[in-house]
């Protein structure tokens, strides 16, 4: 496939253009944005190995969004002709495509399910520059490991023990439970949107405390803030023992 390196701040497609290929990210990070009546509104950002800027090649029609390079990236391109080949050819980038398909289908039907019984608050304006944290995920008992986020947003499930399915399926943190469950298999992402962390539902099953305050797609309200210093999390209901502490520091 050919390559091409992307400069920080270099647009790789820009929104309205005729779609003619998709991307794979090698290495690098890039900001997915449309343009708004208020400037401009990111939609996420993409990490290596994963695909975007497929579906406007395969619906044939122009670019819904811009994509621009966050630092110095290289990416494949993978043209309409080549996108079947492409995947055919290389099994696991397939499975990673379709983690990240599912999980694009996921937030679009929770959206879905919330504005159909609750307001959804409109789309926060970007942050001109974000401030640099540090966040630690700690489990206040014997149920996992502490780890360090560094990469948003972050996503936490239930422990796959298929590992055919699990390819399927993408968690930066996974959660060993088991029946009844507390945890569903795609049960929360952390993420940074308007200046704060938040702590964003995914379509669990039971929902999480966060901070006491119970966020879920049955509660109307899908994602809670977190604030600077210890956050009190409980996966699942009051009685889980899934109990974890969020602890955000803000550097110098």
């Amino acid at each position: 496939m050919p390559s091409q390196h992307f400069n920080s701040g270099q647009i790789i497609f820009q929104e309205g253009e005729k779609s003619h290929d998709a991307y794979y990210l090698v290495h690098g990070a890039v900001e997915i944005s449309f343009s708004k009546p208020h400037g401009k509104q990111v939609l996420g950002k993409i990490g290596p190995g994963e695909v975007f800027g497929e579906m406007g090649m395969i619906m044939d029609r122009p670019r819904s969004a811009t994509a621009t390079a966050l630092e110095p990236t290289l990416v494949e391109s993978i043209s309409e002709d080549e996108f079947e080949s492409y995947f055919l050819q290389n099994p696991d980038r397939l499975r990673t495509y379709l983690s990240t398909l599912f999980e694009r289908i996921r937030k679009t039907d929770l959206l879905l399910q919330v504005s159909g019984h609750a307001s959804v608050p409109p789309p926060p304006k970007p942050t001109v520059q974000e401030p640099v944290f540090r966040v630690r995920i700690t489990p206040q008992n014997n149920d996992g490991k502490p780890a360090t986020i560094t990469k948003l947003p972050f996503r936490i499930g239930r422990t796959y023990f298929d590992t055919g399915v699990s390819a399927l399926f993408r968690n930066e943190y996974s959660i060993e439970d088991h029946a009844p469950y507390q945890l569903s298999r795609n049960h929360c992402e952390i993420d940074f949107e308007n200046g704060h962390f938040v702590l964003r539902d995914r379509g669990s099953k039971l929902g999480t405390l966060v901070n006491g305050e119970h966020i879920s797609v049955d509660s109307g309200k899908i994602s809670a803030e977190l604030r600077l210093g210890e956050n009190d999390i409980v996966f699942g209901t009051h009685s889980s023992q899934h109990r974890y502490s969020i602890f955000i520091e803000e550097l110098p």
